[in-house]
């Protein structure tokens, strides 16, 4: 998997274009749809059999989870590390650069 490369530029690009579709979307909608467009782009992957989209959303997943953890250790100030998943959907982020 690529290298991402996370702003706060594409963090408000996201969230705008949600609220253009829904504009009373608040982080949490936000984060459904986001949901909802990661399965159902996986789901549409018809070259892929079942257990290949299933062990790619357990890896995104996973992925998620891990950048969740960053951030949160961050916000905390503790040097915490969690553990990074293995497979395709893992990458590298970086945290966002201040435009």
């Amino acid at each position: 998997m690529a290298d991402i490369q996370l702003s706060s530029q594409l963090f408000q690009d996201i969230q705008q274009a949600v609220q253009r579709q829904d504009p009373n979307a608040d982080p949490g909608v936000v984060m459904q749809y986001l949901a909802a467009i990661m399965g159902y782009m996986l789901g549409s992957q018809a070259s892929w059999s079942d257990s290949e989209r299933e062990a790619y959303l357990d890896e995104l997943c996973a992925f998620a989870r891990h950048v969740y953890g960053d951030v949160s250790a961050q916000q905390q100030q503790q040097p915490q590390q969690p553990a990074a998943p293995s497979g395709q959907a893992f990458g590298y982020w970086h945290p966002p650069t201040q435009a």
